[in-house]
């Protein structure tokens, strides 16, 4: 399991920036300041990995055919990209690579790769992030490496920031991917595939769990066979039954989060890179995602869970539930990206005690304006009643 990354000179990320992540991390900040950067950086190494083509892929789901003058920052006129992962309980177990690449794109090249201390690679001594595998003298720590960004590579689950409507019909051919897709069109499936191997499937009954704490109820049909309908109706109504995809748009938005959140308790992958899964939610259910995301984060299987959010109703559940003994503050973490003046962004910690309050101001800035309009509207209300 990763416990950490850090990325130096990439995006809008100049300086080194060191992301511990916990189960549950939170990344907040304002618009085009990097938070979305930071939350895909896992996903794209997962995705550099299983491509073993050049050092990072830009070409897959996440890179969206990025270039290399567009990956680094622009601030720096620097080529060079350094990131590195920790892997595992052991606090020696870090990758640390340094990548060269030409700032009118043509290439990308490992300039070094270091494993617990160990240099594996040094000029271009290997074409993808997994190692060459031509033994030396640090042959265990190169197999140890492999290993590892193999396994990770499998953990890793993005949900992307915009999701599909879930569809009026879904054609199910027999089983689910390892992964669901970033923007969830085959969340149906991940859904039917539960159903089929129990009424009681554990990624079933947490994603009912969702739609039960909202009065509604969500229902498998199977019509014809191999031919499914994703339905909702209010618990109190089962006669008024609607297809999921006739709804508002939050319950489309959140559901494969939602499904992502219960297979990581059911073996699937546990490194979540959420963003944005409030979205279009009303405060209640954005209350109810909090508690999801605590759950799974306070469970067995140790996740990690990394969500990008806009949402003060999100971040203060979860402030409640640390407040409540629900969740243990040493689970939770908190980065405020700040953007600066010359186009740079930091990713600036916090931290909570066990009444939910943050160890510094950062936070102060994030909610500001809604305070200042609260108090614009209350000063108006006052002098209008007075004159």
């Amino acid at each position: 399991m990763i416990d950490l990354f850090s990325v130096e000179n990439y995006r809008s990320f100049a300086r080194k920036q060191d992301i511990e992540l916990r189960p549950l991390t939170l990344l907040f900040g304002w618009n085009s300041g990097g938070k979305s950067s930071l939350l895909r950086f896992l996903p794209l190494i997962a995705e550099s990995i299983k491509a073993n083509g050049p050092p990072v892929w830009l070409s897959g789901d996440v890179g969206r055919q990025a270039t290399w003058p567009s990956l680094v920052s622009k601030a720096t006129g620097r080529g060079g990209l350094s990131f590195a992962l920790g892997l595992g309980s052991d606090d020696e177990a870090v990758a640390e690579w340094k990548i060269n690449g030409d700032l009118e794109g043509r290439w990308q090249e490992i300039e070094s790769l270091k494993f617990k201390g160990a240099e594996l690679a040094h000029g271009g001594g290997s074409k993808g992030l997994l190692p060459n595998m031509e033994c030396h003298s640090n042959c265990a720590e190169l197999v140890e490496l492999r290993e590892s960004l193999n396994k990770l590579s499998e953990q890793v689950q993005w949900i992307s920031g915009v999701r599909v409507r879930a569809p009026r019909v879904v054609t199910y051919g027999g089983g689910s991917s390892a992964v669901l897709s970033p923007d969830g069109a085959d969340v149906v499936e991940h859904l039917i595939s539960a159903q089929l191997r129990s009424g009681a499937d554990q990624i079933l009954e947490s994603t009912q769990a969702f739609f039960a704490a909202m009065g509604e109820q969500i229902v498998l049909d199977n019509p014809v066979n191999g031919v499914w309908k994703l339905l909702l109706h209010p618990s109190s109504g089962p006669q008024v039954r609607v297809d999921l995809c006739d709804t508002g748009e939050g319950y489309s938005q959140v559901l494969p989060v939602l499904v992502a959140l219960a297979r990581a308790k059911a073996g699937g992958p546990r490194v979540l890179c959420l963003e944005q899964p409030e979205l279009h939610l009303h405060i209640k259910a954005q209350v109810e995602l909090a508690k999801q995301l605590v759950d799974v984060a306070k469970s067995d299987v140790d996740p990690r869970i990394l969500v990008e959010t806009h949402s003060e109703i999100l971040l203060t559940s979860v402030q409640l539930a640390i407040a409540n003994g629900d969740i243990d503050p040493g689970l939770v973490k908190v980065y405020w990206v700040e953007s600066r003046a010359d186009g740079t962004s930091d990713a600036l910690p916090i931290e909570f005690n066990d009444k939910g309050q943050p160890n510094n101001s950062h936070l102060l800035g994030a909610f500001g304006e809604a305070l200042r309009l609260g108090q614009q509207l209350m000063t108006k209300q006052l002098r209008m009643s007075k004159g």
